[in-house]
């Protein structure tokens, strides 16, 4: 049995960004354990980019994206001595009257971050992307594209060049909990023992807190597309993060731009669907819709896919974030971060774990 301070379960961003503020915070004995290898491609973390912006339906979310831009990202960038985010614009639009109209409201007392353009001119401003001149578009002065590799990459150099113990192919079945620590079952019959305990295990954590609240695990694809234009105009800076808001849940097409030959990125973001075993095998991607996506989503000529890559969203009800110590004990946090937008909150997310981990309320 190992004794540590605090054992964080799950090395995605979460997990590493809680164990980030830890350390800053004084505490020494920590502990990551994660099931599979550094930067697997399992979960919801890998993969080369993400976006940050400042534009949500929810004020509360956008207050949340304000403080991870301003105080989160740039405490990463100067851990790690370099730029995480590469400016540029963004653009989100859609019909007026659809679920455009909460990002709208929310961010109303904003507008010195976005501005709001009628469909032909922000098709003008955006000649790339094929967006219908009724639709209504909110422009994010704020977004960038977040290098998620580069980000994971550095957070586990920094960490382990800080002897914190990142232990790998370690799968956790089982725990108990109470207010004098926790003490965990690993598959090698072995046992962790911890003060205290962060769970960050994304997919996973319904396995190991059976009453969290319910949880519903959603496959995705992506892909990065090759198209007929200047590589110029598709960089970061020239080309927009961007997503498309229709009317339906599922209606939501988002994009970043080529970032070294990567090629454009573009997915559909599905919140609702069928739960899935993250354990089971997944099917193979569908590349000709993911063909059809691009084709309907890009002005240029589509010459061909570049690549593709699948991960996994984790929903709550309403995508809803929480961090929070488990009911009865005060050794054992949570993070239900639901996947498809909670990477860009991950510094501030795993600054208040560490808060609670802490004993800080």
């Amino acid at each position: 049995m190992t004794t540590h301070d605090c054992v964080i379960v799950g090395a995605g961003i979460h997990g590493l960004c809680t164990a980030f503020w830890l350390h800053r915070r004084g505490v020494r004995r920590l502990c990551v354990v994660d099931q599979f290898d550094p930067g697997h491609d399992r979960g919801s973390s890998h993969g080369a980019t993400r976006i940050t912006r400042c534009l949500y339906q929810d004020p509360d979310l956008v207050q949340l994206a304000r403080r991870a831009n301003e105080h989160g990202w740039p405490a990463l960038e100067a851990a790690m001595g370099r730029p995480l985010r590469l400016p540029t614009p963004g653009v989100f639009f859609g019909p007026g009257d659809g679920p455009l109209a909460d990002y709208l409201t929310a961010t109303a007392h904003h507008r010195d971050r976005t501005e709001v353009l009628d469909g032909e001119r922000a098709g003008h401003r955006f000649p790339l992307l094929r967006i219908p001149v009724d639709d209504t578009a909110l422009v994010d002065h704020t977004a960038a594209v977040l290098l998620a590799a580069a980000t994971m990459q550095g957070l586990r150099a920094w960490l382990a060049d800080r002897g914190v113990e990142l232990r790998w192919h370690t799968r956790v079945h089982g725990f108990t909990a109470s207010d004098h620590g926790v003490r965990m079952q690993l598959g090698d019959g072995q046992e962790l023992h911890a003060g205290r305990a962060v769970l960050a295990a994304g997919a996973w954590l319904p396995q190991l807190v059976p009453a969290t609240a319910p949880l519903t695990v959603l496959r995705q694809q992506v892909g990065y597309f090759d198209v007929d234009a200047a590589t110029s105009d598709c960089r970061a800076g020239a080309f927009p993060v961007w997503a498309r808001i229709g009317r339906g849940a599922n209606d939501f097409v988002y994009g970043l731009p080529d970032v070294e030959g990567s090629g454009l990125k573009a997915a559909v973001h599905r919140t609702e669907g069928a739960h899935v075993d993250p354990d089971a095998a997944a099917e193979p991607v569908d590349e000709p819709a993911l063909l059809a996506l691009g084709r309907a989503s890009f002005t240029a000529p589509v010459r061909r896919l570049l690549g593709t890559e699948r991960c996994l969203y984790t929903m709550a009800a309403g995508q809803r974030l929480a961090v929070a110590r488990a009911p009865g004990t005060a050794a054992l946090v949570t993070i239900t971060a639901c996947s498809g937008h909670a990477f860009k909150f991950g510094p501030v997310l795993g600054e208040r774990a560490a808060a609670l981990a802490s004993d800080e309320a």
